[in-house]
């Protein structure tokens, strides 16, 4: 990993948070759920999920409103083309049911229904994050990284820190390696 990396002063233990889990729904869905703390009130976790500067920070690009049936879209900033950090196209989404600063869900066409609850806890905020997607057996787990890694991703944005997510892949994709391992030996 480079030392002088913009990333340089994020952090990279993917094994400071509890790993998610996997529940087949039906032939086709699995149900990715994982539960976080965080140092923050709700209002600033709103906030980091639905304010287009906030959610580039950690996340993805988004468009769109976080109101119940809007459109919601996402445009993902660590996708990797001939070993440079590129954008993808957007992928589109529907917001299905959004009450700041408690609930937010969506549709979209890449990740199926993404459903984030969030709950005052003595503290700051417990968040429940569950991803309902349509994806391959082998898949299930590489998700679950990578979802892990965000999160982790969002734990630093919330201290003001911003990934550089042209350098995500060389700073980063160890880290989803790592993650990726814990999820593998669970």
């Amino acid at each position: 990993m480079a030392t002088n990396s913009p990333n340089a002063a994020l952090n990279k233990d993917m094994t400071r948070h509890p790993i998610g889990t996997a529940a087949k729904v039906d032939a086709e869905r699995t149900e990715l759920t994982l539960t976080r703390h965080y140092a923050a009130a709700p209002e600033e976790m709103w906030a980091m999920l639905t304010d287009p500067a906030k959610t580039q920070m950690w996340w993805a690009k988004t468009r769109g409103q976080a109101k119940t049936g809007s459109s919601f879209d996402l445009k993902w900033l660590n996708v990797k083309d001939e070993g440079q950090g590129i954008e993808t196209d957007w992928w589109y989404g529907r917001i299905v049911e959004a009450t700041a600063p408690a609930l937010l869900e969506f549709s979209n066409d890449m990740h199926g229904r993404i459903r984030i609850e969030l709950t005052a806890v003595d503290g700051g905020t417990q968040l429940v994050f569950c991803n309902t997607v349509a994806v391959q057996e082998e898949v299930v787990l590489m998700s679950l990284a990578g979802w892990h890694v965000h999160l982790d991703h969002l734990q630093e944005a919330l201290e003001g820190k911003s990934v550089h997510w042209q350098q995500w892949w060389d700073d980063f994709y160890p880290c989803w390696q790592q993650a990726h391992a814990l999820y593998v030996g669970s």
